[in-house]
């Protein structure tokens, strides 16, 4: 035991004293002992070109020379296996094994040029150089010699010093040279590359100065490269000058400069702007020659020959109107003084040069200053600038008061800002030296410097300020709100226009500026020019000219216009230029090459035109009809029958458009009662106001790839914003006073002045670079910018839809198929076939009635949109309220709440054509109406006379049919088959009654409540038999149904929001209104399906089909022999009497004589008011009756029926005679006319009692009685009063001979009343000539000689 203890203490101490002596640490396996024995290094670290070890020991020893199946990395230390190299993961720690790696193909042998190039065997010593180093030639004189050479050249070093003298050859490693002195090896790609590595300078000597022409020269001038090494991504410069300010290289490339930084297509060549920076594209330019029919400026432009003396400066040196034979005539009537020019008085003062002598500038009055909304006053007071100009570092004021209190300018993310506000870089803060002018870069807590824990907490540097320390970002980054963390600032987002003028690419850092196809980026490396010059396209009254933006040149395209041009657009691939004129209603064409002419299509009103290009369309506005059409684009004439109605729905007065087919979206102005700016696809989808704000009167509009521009002739601006009407940006300057139509193209907008007869050009965000184009005599209209790329895109998506029609381009692009007006669109979506139903509903918005076929529904269910359809623009009505239609003669009867009144229209051609108003209220506003169909009597209520009423529309008869126990009228449905007629009774309001639907004989008789239990129920409509009705109730949000006998009641529930129910045979329909309005239906299975849904407010809806106005009744023919009405009955008719009339016998009416002479009842009977106080404009009846006035005037051609009418006491028949013939359709109504020029008969019904006839005495209007009457109304029957046979024959003989004259009278004031001609009905809206005479600066005038007839209005009695 003793033992063993001993010799554990021998060994405790021999280990104690190995350890104290050397002090060696213990490596794991993986690692190595550093030869000093204080740390240990991965395997990996060794030979690895950097030392680990303390004493460097890690890179002792390593091997020198590789192996043929090894590489060797950069600094020399280290072999690794060849199938490493490019292997993606880095083995040397230089990552020389993955530098500038190249894909490698099978037969790759042989690496040079430093590795950037591998190639297969056959190149090897073939007599042709393929590496510029030209180890693939070099030492070829003997095979293996060749390959023993190669192996040991590639286990030799580079950049390995040698112990041998300068005698002593060293061995180079494949890819480098020896330097003379024998010292080391550089590579070739170091050799003449402007910086010296040999110790000599030897790898510098001997460079060539002088490239060949194949070459590029590296900026240092001592290396040489190939020419298609220039911007190919890879630098062979050591000064990398062969991949700087590289531009992208197209297949136009023609000419480099800038020391071959750039290249540039021909058509950049002598163009008249300067691209390359040194000057050499404008260098050396040989004149060009013009053609034979142009003339030659002075200044080298091009004009046409026929501008030659024309009096217009057109040369850019006025050499075109110099050493003119004869002066031309100046139509303007003013001259330069000296130079003798011919001026217009907008041209004086106006800022422009534009005599010679430069008179029209001098002694300039000056005008008090007035800026607009969105301008800024400079502080000298005589000049505007646009707001966007104040504190855009530029100076713009003549004084610079723009760029003066411009408040604090924040500095750049990576830079310190003094309490002084000056702008520094962190490396000059806490330097010891002052830089802030307040010195707030200094002191305070400079001297805490950046420990090891605030660069280690900061995730880019630290740096010390006298607030401390701080986190600092590179430039191009920012400091987020942690203080700590470092973000990449994105440069490419914010408002336009950005830091590129087409397309910003954002790296970390930093970013790029690109552009579109087709361009190529201009020396700032922030601009784009396109090759080729573009033209600006400009109508001149009737001229079409044609400008280089570049050349300058001009010249005029051949036009038959005979008025002013105010809209144009052209199509490159068929050289065409499309444009609409005021004196034809037909869209035209020009060729570009001015050989031919021709005719788009006719009969129709073109207000703008633009062409689609990519789908093969023509789009119109028609300001007018308010409605936008388009057409296929055809090498002839196409028909009008063809055109397809994109867009016709709540449509105001749209004034200008623009399409942007590569996207499938269409833009247009609003200039109506709301002004606004809409976009919608190309099919009429998807439609949206995009500005409806900072707007006075948008004009113009065009568009490019990111924004919409306007043109606003009331702000005297021009607007602009993003697709989606964000970031709205208003340019209002001086230049812009009178903007009519405008184009865009690349940085710059256009824009014609049609009072100031020029064309001008600025940037067109910021307005700068203002420039004026032209300057004419006659007015400019309208404006586009030709050139190809304009019209080049990708293929369209219509060359693959076999539409059979018409394709169309919606949003995307995607193409829809289109069909023209009376055709529908089949289930395949591709065919347009005829009507197989004609079933229809009429919706009816504020000014607008939509015309929908019903067989449209089987082809589509729940659309976004109107389904195809036709919307009819209701002349002079804003607020249409309710409608009924007669389909046997096309008419359409609708209330105007906004002027209280009645009125029908005739639809003609896809038009509605106004006949007038046929009742007019005053302070009352009907409320329920529908129209008897057989009889054309108009069956009515409103709010100040809540009864059942029928009016008769011929003969200005009104009478009462129902008034006790009616609350309010909402709804009327008559079924003239069966003399039947229903109506909503909303109760008194107050006393808590429910709403019935109650119906009646069309007489009013037979009443009855068929339902008593509805709470808002409104659009009664009968079935089709006329056996039941429908209704809607809005409050319970439900479908009612019962029988005229009030059995059999159905209810269907169809959720909130429903507004009107509709029936068309056995289709049943309903309305809907939420967010939106949608349109349901039952189908045969009895399931509700939604049609549609659609933005537009509808007010009404109904159904008509070949059944719905079918069948006859007692009152069909002759008007059932009745005087004033025939009421159908459920048993045959009734005839009935105005209400203040009576009945005579079972047909005929006579006066009621319940009112004084000279005087007539209200409707409710309450009291009589004197005849002049009817249709007077003043209420007088409690009811407002008195002011319900017909205008006969619109219903004297109409044909009426022959009644017998009783003439004095005789019963004997006489025909009724007809109301005077007129052809005029009156709009309006003159409510406060007197009773004028009225009938012969009817003022004898009337004012005489019917037993006279009206004369004038001295402008008064008198009864001369017929005989045995008397008194001023004939009232007085003579024979209850005569005394004796000698008085009867006395009067006999007076009145026989009164009657004589009395009918002379009649007929010389009718022969007069027949000769009179009718004035024009009013026309809604600005017409395009209204345009053209606004832009005028002295509008003419025209007299008209027809003589204006006065309305007949008559008080409905």
């Amino acid at each position: 035991m003793g033992g063993c203890l001993l010799l554990g203490a021998v060994l405790l101490l021999l280990m104690g004293s190995l350890q104290a002596g050397s002090s060696r640490l213990k490596c794991s396996l993986s690692s190595k002992l550093c030869k000093d024995g204080s740390e240990c290094v991965l395997y990996s670290n060794v030979c690895d070109g950097e030392p680990d070890c303390k004493d460097g020991s890690d890179e002792d020893d390593c091997a020198s020379e590789c192996h043929r199946d090894q590489f060797q990395c950069a600094h020399g230390k280290k072999c690794i296996q060849k199938d490493q190299i490019c292997d993606g993961v880095p083995q040397c720690q230089d990552r020389s094994d993955e530098l500038q790696c190249m894909k490698h193909t099978d037969d790759c042998v042989h690496h040079c040029d430093n590795r950037n190039r591998c190639l297969p065997a056959s190149f090897l010593c073939d007599g042709e150089k393929d590496c510029l180093d030209g180890t693939d030639e070099a030492s070829c004189g003997n095979l293996e010699e060749d390959w023993y050479e190669k192996e040991e050249k590639n286990s030799t070093t580079p950049d390995l010093p040698v112990s041998g003298g300068p005698s002593t050859n060293i061995k180079c490693n494949l890819g480098a040279i020896p330097c003379k002195d024998n010292t080391k090896c550089v590579l070739y790609n170091h050799v003449c590359d402007g910086e010296v590595d040999c110790s000599d300078g030897s790898d510098e000597g001997d460079c060539a100065l002088a490239c060949g022409t194949d070459q590029f020269q590296c900026a240092h001038g001592k290396k040489c490269i190939e020419q298609s090494q220039v911007c190919d991504g890879v630098p062979q410069c050591q000064d990398r000058s062969d991949e700087l300010a590289c531009a992208k290289h197209m297949e136009g490339c023609a000419h480099h400069c800038d020391d071959k930084s750039r290249c540039i297509p021909n058509s950049f060549l002598c163009d008249g702007e300067r691209d390359c920076l040194d000057g050499s594209d404008e260098a050396n330019c040989a004149e060009e020659s013009c053609s034979a029919t142009e003339f030659k400026c002075t200044s080298g432009q091009c004009v046409s020959a026929i501008m030659r003396c024309d009096g217009s400066l057109d040369c850019w040196d006025r050499s075109d109107e110099e050493g003119c034979p004869k002066a031309p005539v100046c139509t303007t009537k003013h001259r330069c003084p000296v130079s003798r020019e011919c001026l217009l008085p907008e041209w004086i003062c106006d800022g422009d040069r534009d005599c010679k002598d430069g008179t029209d500038e001098k002694d300039c009055p000056v005008v008090p200053l007035n800026c607009g909304e969105f301008q800024w006053s400079c502080k000298s007071k005589t000049k505007c600038i646009p707001t966007a100009w104040r504190c855009d570092g530029m100076k713009d004021c003549d004084d610079g008061s723009d760029e003066t209190e411009c408040g604090v300018v924040p500095c750049l993310p990576h830079q310190f800002q003094c309490g002084s506000q000056e702008c520094l870089d962190p490396s000059l803060v806490c330097s010891g030296m002052t830089n802030c002018a307040d010195g707030s870069d200094e002191g305070g807590s400079c001297q805490i410097n950046c420990a090891e824990a605030d660069d280690s907490r900061c995730s880019q540097s630290c740096y010390s300020t006298p607030q401390g320390t701080r986190c600092h970002c590179k430039a191009g980054f920012r400091l987020t709100e942690d203080g700590l963390t470092c973000a990449d600032i994105d440069e490419c987002e914010g408002p336009s226009p950005g830091v590129c003028s087409q397309l910003c690419v954002n790296t970390p850092g930093s970013y790029r500026c690109d552009c579109h196809p087709g361009f190529i980026m201009e020396a700032g490396e922030h601009h784009c020019k396109i090759p080729g010059e573009p033209y600006l396209l400009s109508s001149v009254k009737t001229d079409l000219f044609v400008f280089g933006l570049r050349s300058g040149s001009l010249d005029v395209l051949p036009s038959s216009a005979k008025n002013a041009i105010l809209s144009l657009d052209y199509d490159w691939r068929d050289q065409r230029v499309f444009w609409a004129s005021l004196d034809t209603e037909s869209i035209r064409w020009s060729s570009l090459d001015q050989k031919t002419m021709g005719t788009l299509i006719k009969e129709v009103r073109a207000d703008s035109v633009a062409v689609d290009w990519l789908g093969r369309n023509m789009y119109w506005i028609d300001g007018m009809n308010s409605q936008i059409f388009a057409i296929r684009l055809g090498t002839g004439t196409v028909k009008s029958q063809d055109q397809s109605v994109i867009l016709d729905e709540d449509l105001d007065q749209p004034r200008s458009l623009a399409l942007l087919p590569q996207k499938g979206l269409m833009f247009w102005t609003e200039i109506g009662n709301v002004v606004k700016i809409e976009r919608a696809g190309m099919d009429g989808s998807e439609r949206m106001a995009v500005v409806n704000s900072s707007l006075g009167w948008p004009g113009g509009v065009a568009v490019d790839t990111d924004r919409v521009y306007w043109t606003d002739e009331r702000l005297g601006a021009i607007g602009s914003a993003t697709l989606d009407g964000d970031d709205i940006r208003i340019l209002q300057m001086k230049e812009t006073t009178n903007p009519f139509a405008l184009a865009v193209f690349n940085d710059m907008l256009y824009w014609s002045d049609a009072k100031k007869r020029v064309v001008q050009a600025a940037h067109k965000i910021s307005g700068k670079k203002h420039q004026i184009l032209m300057k004419r005599h006659k007015q400019p209209f309208g404006v586009k910018i030709i050139h190809p790329w304009l019209q080049m895109g990708s293929q369209s998506p219509c060359e693959k839809r076999e539409c059979s029609h018409m394709c169309v381009l919606a949003p995307g692009p995607k193409a829809v198929c289109k069909c023209p007006s009376g055709l529908l669109l089949a289930e395949d979506g591709l065919t347009c076939s005829s009507l197989v139903n004609s079933a229809f509903l009429l919706m009816l918005s504020p000014s607008t009635v939509t015309q929908i076929y019903l067989q449209s529904r089987n082809r589509a269910a729940e659309l976004k949109g109107w389904p195809e359809h036709l919307a009819l623009q209701l002349p002079s009505v804003n607020e249409a309220a309710i409608m009924d239609y007669n389909l046997h003669d096309h008419t359409l009867f609708l209330t105007d709440d906004g002027t209280n009144s009645l009125s029908s229209f005739k639809l003609k051609e896809s038009n509605l054509a106004s006949q007038g108003q046929l009742l007019k209220l005053l302070g009352d506003t009907i409320t329920a109406m529908a129209l008897d169909w057989v009889t054309l009597n108009v069956y009515w209520s409103s709010n100040k006379q809540p009864r059942l009423l029928v009016t008769s529309i011929k003969g200005a008869h009104t009478a009462v049919l129902l008034k006790e126990g009616i609350g309010r009228i909402g709804s009327i449905a008559i079924h003239p088959p069966s003399g039947r007629l229903c109506f909503t009774n909303l109760g008194l309001q107050g006393t808590g009654t429910v709403a019935t639907v109650e119906c009646a004989n069309m007489d009013g008789a037979e009443q009855r409540v068929v339902w008593k239990d509805a709470v808002q129920p409104t659009s009664v409509v009968f079935s089709s038999n006329g056996d039941a009705i429908y209704w809607a109730d809005t409050a319970l949000g439900a479908i009612g149904s019962v029988q005229l006998d009030g059995s059999r009641y159905r209810e269907m529930k169809v959720g909130d929001g429903l507004t009107a129910v509709a029936l068309s045979d056995d289709t049943l329909l309903w309305m809907t209104v939420n967010d939106k309005t949608r349109l349901w239906y039952r189908d045969e299975q009895q399931q509700s399906k939604l049609w549609f849904e659609v933005g537009t407010q509808v007010v009404s809806m109904k159904a008509f089909s070949k059944s719905s106005q079918s069948g006859s009744n007692q009152c069909t023919e002759n008007n059932g022999n009745c005087q004033h009405f025939c009421l159908a009955t459920s048993g045959g008719r009734t005839c009935r009497c105005s209400h203040d009339h009576i009945l005579m016998n079972a047909t005929h009416c006579s006066l009621d004589q319940g009112c004084p002479v000279g005087s007539r009842p209200c409707l409710d009977q309450l009291s009589c008011q004197p005849v002049e106080k009817f249709c007077n404009g003043h209420v007088d009846c409690s009811d407002h009756s008195d002011e319900n006035c017909v205008n006969l005037k619109q219903w004297s051609g109409v044909k009426v029926f022959a009644p017998i009418q009783p003439r004095s006491s005789s019963l004997s028949p006489s025909p009724f005679p007809p109301l005077f013939k007129t052809t005029d359709l009156k709009t309006t109504l003159n409510v406060s006319s007197r009773l004028l020029n009225l009938d012969a008969q009817q003022c004898s019904q009337r004012h005489c009692s019917s037993n006279g006839h009206c004369v004038k005495i001295n402008g008064d209007t008198t009864c001369a009685c017929s005989l045995g009457y008397s008194g001023d109304s004939c009232q007085d029957n003579i024979l209850k009063t005569m005394q004796g046979p000698i008085i009867y024959g006395t009067a006999g003989l007076c009145v026989g001979m009164l009657v004589i004259a009395v009918m002379a009278v009649v007929v010389k004031r009718k022969k007069r009343t027949n000769m009179r001609s009718a004035t024009p009905a009013a026309v809604k809206g600005t017409s395009m000539t209204d345009l053209e005479n606004r832009a005028e600066t002295t509008p003419s005038t025209k007299t008209a000689d027809t003589e204006k007839q006065e309305d007949v209005v008559l008080s409905v009695d």
